[in-house]
Order: C-alpha cells, then sequence, then structure tokens
C-alpha cells in the first residue's frame, strides 16, 4: 500500500525541520538560526531541504518505486512543491488604503461589537445596512398591527362588521390587512381616512401613542445611521491619488525617497500633513522576534517639513540619514520583499470641517532606484494659468544616482559618482519600468531597457 502523497512531503517536512543544528539531512546540513533566517523563508525552506535524494529515498521506503509507472508519482510529488514555492506577499494595506489583516481567536466578539453598536452599523457593508432599514419598519409594522387586531378582536369589532347599532374600536377594521394598513397610515401619519380609531375605546390612544413614539425613535436612528454612512468623510480619500510606485534619487547629495500625492477636487484639504511607516522585521538584543515592527518616516514637502499646501500634486521627499531606517538600503535589497513602506496623509476636508484621512502602502519591488517623478506643471500662455498634467502624475525619468546605500556614501563621498548611467534619459511609464526592473539581474543593475518615449510636446516641457 502507498502512502498518501500529502502525508508524505508533511512528514517529510516535519522530520527535516525538526532535525538538530548542524546535522546532515540528504547530504546538506540543516541548522537553522531562528534569528538569523532567510528573507524568503519558504523559498530558503524549499531549496535546503527539499532536496531530491532525500525525497527519493523517503518515497522508495513508503513503498513508491521512482522507476516504470511508478516514476511519473515522484514527478507529481515535485509538481506539488513547485506549486508550494513561496508566492509574493500580500501587503499588510492595500492600495486604495483598505486593510489585509485577519483577527482570529477573539472572544465574546459579537457581544463586544454589539455594545458599540452604532459604530458596528455604520461599519456594516450597504447591502445589509439597507435590510435592517427596511427590515425596521417592516417588523414595527407588523408588531403593533398585530395589536390593533388582537384589540378590535377581543372588543368584537370583526364579529359585528357592519353592524350598526355596534361601537367598535377601530372604525371599518374588519380584518388583519385593514389592521396592518391601519399600522402604516399611522406610523407614517398619511391618514386616508377610511380606518380610524374611536377615543372612547379604552385601548386605542396608549397603543397609538406608543407607535408614534416608537416609529419617531426608529426613524431617527436608521435614517440617521443611513445619513452619516453615506456623509462620511473617509469617501474623501478616493479624490486623494497616491503615485503607483516610489523612487530613490540624489537630490541635495543624500539618497532620498520620494513619493507623489494629489488631489483632484477643487476645494482642498486644510492643515494637511503626512507621515509614514516602514513595517519589518525586527529582533531586539535579547532575540525577541518582531515580525511586524514599525519604523518611523518622516516626509517633507519641499521646505514645508510634514505640512502640504496640497493645491497642485506634491512630492514628498525622505531624507535618507544615519537615523533613517533605510540608511543601509540597497538596490539589491529592493528585489525581495523584506519590508513594507506605509504613508498616511491627513487633513480638514474645507466643505464640511471633518477629518479625513488616505492611506496607501508600497512594497519593496514598488520602489525604483535611479529614478525621480517627472514633472507635470506647466504654464499655458493661452490661459495664463498653470496646468497639471495627471497624464504623467505615474511617470519617471532615469536619475544619476549611486549604487550604494546612504551609510557607504555618507563614509565615502566620493561614491557619488557611482551612478547609473543613461544616454538618452527619456521619460518612462511606470509599469515598464517595474517589470524591467525584476526582469534585470542584481548583479549588472541594467537600465538601458526600451522606456516608452515621450511625445514631443512632452520633451519640450521637460527641456523647459
Amino acid at each position: 500500500m502507498f502512502m498518501n502523497r500529502d502525508s508524505t512531503v508533511e512528514g517529510l517536512l516535519k522530520s527535516t525541520i525538526s532535525s538538530p543544528p548542524g546535522s546532515m539531512a540528504g547530504g546538506r546540513p540543516c541548522a537553522l538560526n531562528l534569528y538569523e533566517d532567510h528573507e524568503r523563508w519558504e523559498e530558503y525552506k524549499y531549496q535546503t531541504f527539499l532536496f531530491p535524494e532525500r525525497l527519493n529515498s523517503e518515497l522508495t521506503v513508503a513503498g513508491e518505486s521512482v522507476e516504470g509507472e511508478q516514476g511519473s508519482r515522484t514527478d507529481r510529488v515535485w509538481s506539488e512543491l513547485n506549486s508550494r514555492r513561496m508566492k509574493p506577499r500580500r501587503t499588510l494595506l492595500r492600495k486604495e488604503g483598505q486593510s489585509n489583516i485577519a483577527y482570529r481567536g477573539i472572544q465574546k466578539k459579537k457581544v463586544k461589537f454589539l455594545k458599540d453598536l452604532y459604530v458596528t452599523l455604520l461599519d456594516l457593508k450597504w447591502r445589509w445596512a439597507m435590510l435592517i432599514l427596511f427590515l425596521g419598519f417592516f417588523l414595527l409594522y407588523f408588531f403593533f398591527s398585530i395589536l390593533y387586531f388582537l384589540m378590535s378582536y377581543t372588543h368584537g369589532d370583526i364579529t359585528h362588521a357592519g353592524d350598526p347599532n355596534f361601537t367598535p374600536c377601530i372604525y371599518r377594521l374588519d380584518s388583519y390587512w385593514d389592521a396592518l394598513l391601519f399600522s402604516i397610515e399611522t406610523q407614517s401619519t398619511i391618514g386616508y381616512g377610511t380606518i380610524y380609531p374611536n377615543a372612547d375605546c379604552a385601548g386605542t390612544l396608549p397603543v397609538v401613542y406608543l407607535q408614534i413614539t416608537c416609529g419617531f425613535l426608529l426613524e431617527t436612528v436608521l435614517l440617521g445611521f443611513i445619513f452619516v454612512k453615506i456623509a462620511r468623510p473617509k469617501h474623501r480619500r478616493h479624490t486623494l491619488i497616491f503615485s503607483r510606485n516610489a523612487c530613490i534619487c540624489l537630490e541635495d547629495q543624500h539618497l532620498n525617497l520620494q513619493i507623489r500625492v494629489g488631489d483632484i477636487r477643487n476645494s482642498h484639504l486644510i492643515d494637511c500633513h503626512v507621515y509614514g511607516a516602514l513595517v519589518k522585521r525586527y529582533v531586539c538584543q535579547e532575540k525577541y522576534v518582531y515580525p511586524l515592527f514599525q519604523h518611523e518616516i518622516e516626509f517633507h514637502a519641499h521646505n514645508m517639513k510634514d505640512k502640504v499646501f496640497l493645491i497642485w500634486p506634491m512630492v514628498l521627499s525622505h531624507k535618507i540619514t544615519k537615523d533613517s531606517p533605510l540608511y543601509t538600503l540597497t538596490p539589491e535589497d529592493l528585489i525581495y520583499d523584506k519590508f513594507e513602506l506605509i504613508v498616511v496623509l491627513e487633513g480638514t476636508i474645507e466643505s464640511t470641517g471633518e477629518m479625513v484621512q488616505a492611506r496607501t502602502s508600497f512594497t519593496s519591488k514598488e520602489i525604483l532606484w535611479g529614478h525621480r517623478f517627472t514633472r507635470v506643471e506647466e504654464y499655458d500662455e493661452k490661459t495664463d494659468k498653470w496646468c497639471i498634467n495627471f497624464v504623467r502624475f505615474n511617470n519617471v525619468v532615469p536619475s544619476k544616482t549611486p549604487k550604494c546605500n546612504a551609510k557607504d556614501l555618507t563614509e565615502n563621498p566620493e561614491r557619488v559618482h557611482e551612478v547609473y548611467t543613461e544616454e538618452d534619459p527619456v521619460e518612462i511609464d511606470q509599469l515598464t519600468r517595474q517589470k524591467h526592473t525584476l526582469a534585470t539581474s542584481v548583479d549588472t543593475l541594467d537600465t538601458d531597457a526600451v522606456y516608452s518615449t515621450a511625445s514631443e510636446d512632452d520633451q519640450r516641457a521637460e527641456d523647459v
């Protein structure tokens, strides 16, 4: 009997990883250091522990033959291992600002959310919010329609329907559907006049008063939260746009990390400021590992520090100094998923006075070394106005930038001349550059790719 393929692979993984440091498995050492492991652990595990000799021996012991017809069994196992290789890790934050983090193991989660009912309602999706709106009104109509029907039935209104000598509690209420219609008319104050209560009946006025009071309360809560949900300031972030990529270039003899942000509305944000966080793995001196450690990234807009006067698109810069977590970053480090850059922009909406926060993130592969953003500001002499060309918002141009990190550049200033060379720098689209960066070897750091050529008007604007 053959061993199950999944159990074979999982058993091989467990037995290999649990081997003591320095031991040999299949002719290769399998020592593991939890504090100095590889950046791409799944890839490292695949290359270090899962090798053909050990796998074939395990399958042979389990009854698998690697010869003849059974050889395809091994091929299928290896195909499965290849499919399980390290995939690009999802970011903590999406480009639009939504979180990619899942919470598990929270005790009494529903109770905690119900205690914060109003915010829970605001965070619901629109389909559930509309369901609660219609269902809330219907249940209130239905509940009081039953009270009206029972009150009329016990008083004898149903059995004496059409009797001119009988005085009912609710006139012309002959069935339950009449009671439901009367409940809707009472709460919505429509008042068709065909069905109306008798004030001399003892239970009529208290029930009508109770329904109108509960109806006003329900309308205040439900319609109020629907209005607040529509007018939430977080939707303002959809008109705040960030560049698809970030750039690292040399500016004023210092390496700078740059991103671009813009506001497409004519009513701009007030008291706008920006800050960032670099999330990566960190090990303290006591050998405690923080897998998602946040490092502060200070951005400044020109010479305004962290305050952003966002009337036109701005290039936000972070000067890479010895206090920066990017001080030892090299171009080779951008190939791996070693960190994630989160950028937060906050400001006050001019028309409503509410605060809005826009967020985005950049992985290490989305940072372009040796490039800077192209100009988007142009002066139109015909209209006598400054014009912003958002077609070039995500475009970059090659820039002379050292190949070393900021630390080496500070210690050896002469390395500023070890730059990328471009004989004919032209405008380059972000996506084209990103694909080229991933395909280019980290040893050559070649930038002689085929870039998208700008039009003659764009070239003339760049020359100006």
